[in-house]
């Protein structure tokens, strides 16, 4: 039984390492990646309004949820039971400006042109 212990402990101790590197590698390249995108992405941020890229929303493009949670933000009493027209006009009433619109209610044709003016590409 000596023999197989120690030729399980060694197997073990083979693999540990072997997983320790492949960890190392992993972790590196993570690191790397991660480097990366934050060089990438810092540019961006000062370059385009997010605002003015996705235009002026209106009140009737966004969810029922959104429309109470704004309601809620804002201090508007009795929200709860209104119907989505409602939600609106009393969101207008408060002077609560519009969100800019959701991105699933853009055509893919929209969105490009969007990460285009992000990327600055032609």
């Amino acid at each position: 039984m000596g023999k197989i212990a120690e030729a399980l402990r060694a197997n073990l101790r083979s693999v540990a390492a072997s997983d320790a590197r492949a960890l190392r590698a992993i972790d590196q390249e993570l690191k790397a990646a991660t480097a990366g995108l934050e060089a990438a992405s810092a540019p961006l941020s000062g370059r385009v309004d997010r605002k003015a890229l996705l235009g002026k929303g209106t009140f009737k493009q966004q969810t029922v949820g959104t429309l109470k949670r704004l309601c809620k933000e804002n201090g508007i009493r009795g929200y709860s039971k209104l119907k989505k027209a409602d939600l609106c006009q009393a969101l207008n009433d408060q002077g609560v400006q519009a969100p800019p619109p959701p991105l699933d209610s853009f055509s893919k044709k929209e969105l490009v042109a969007m990460l285009k003016t992000l990327l600055e590409l032609p």
